[in-house]
């Protein structure tokens, strides 16, 4: 009976010495994994910091280039406002990342080459922030003189950039109004009060535009009057 006792004993920690080495190995197989699902969370951090730090750093750039932009166009004639429009066109395609977008210069239409201009900044728009936007409609007529579509596209720019945080959804109108362009951006989703417009005043007031900002429920409207200067 001795024998069958200490068999049985034996039997026992072998068992348990088993259950331990293979709970230990559980335990280091799971602390491995979460270890390396820990260095993935630093490495995807490290790298969104690094992109967030990049597109602040773009964002910056890019809001100088429209402030500079918007500078020039108060006394940019034809010829020069033509040069600041390609200019302009070149740089939207840098930031989409197309090495080309189509042909500039003399004999464009600068009606059309605008709506393209704007689908790609509200495409831009769309990746950076979310919000959806459209432009559903573009009543200027034709010819569109590239200070106007310049200046169109500065204001859309920058009305979008400051309600398309704190809105769900843009929508977005250009209309001919006697000598002047009326850009309409209607923002859905917004439950706050009107924003501090003083950044898009001083936009408006370079280009001799007025600024009127309709706030009701749930619906922000901003309407800026242009004056094309060139036509």
């Amino acid at each position: 009976m001795t024998w069958i006792v200490a068999i049985t004993a034996v039997a026992v920690i072998v068992v348990v010495v088993l259950a331990a080495t293979l709970r230990h190995r559980r335990l280091s197989e799971e602390l491995s994994s979460e270890r390396a699902e820990l260095d993935d969370a630093r490495r995807s951090t490290e790298h969104l910091e690094t992109r967030v730090a990049t597109l602040r750093q773009e964002l910056s750039e890019q809001h100088r280039a429209n402030a500079e932009l918007t500078a020039k166009l108060r006394t940019a004639g034809d010829t020069r406002a033509a040069g600041l429009w390609a200019l302009e066109r070149l740089r939207q395609s840098r930031l989409a990342g197309t090495p080309t977008l189509h042909a500039t210069g003399p004999g464009i239409d600068i009606a059309a080459d605008l709506g393209a201009a704007l689908a790609l900044e509200l495409e831009l728009l769309r990746e950076e922030v979310g919000t959806y936007a459209e432009v559903t409609g573009i009543e200027l007529g034709n010819p569109v003189s590239p200070r106007e579509a310049l200046a169109v596209l500065r204001v859309v720019q920058e009305l979008a950039a400051a309600l398309a945080k704190r809105s769900d959804e843009l929508r977005i109108m250009i209309k001919r109004d006697g000598d002047a362009a009326r850009v309409t951006v209607t923002a859905s989703g917004w439950s706050e009060a009107a924003p501090n417009h003083a950044i898009l005043d001083r936009c408006v007031a370079a280009l001799n535009g007025t600024l009127e900002l309709r706030p009701e429920a749930g619906v922000l409207t901003a309407e800026v009057r242009i004056p094309d200067r060139a036509s």
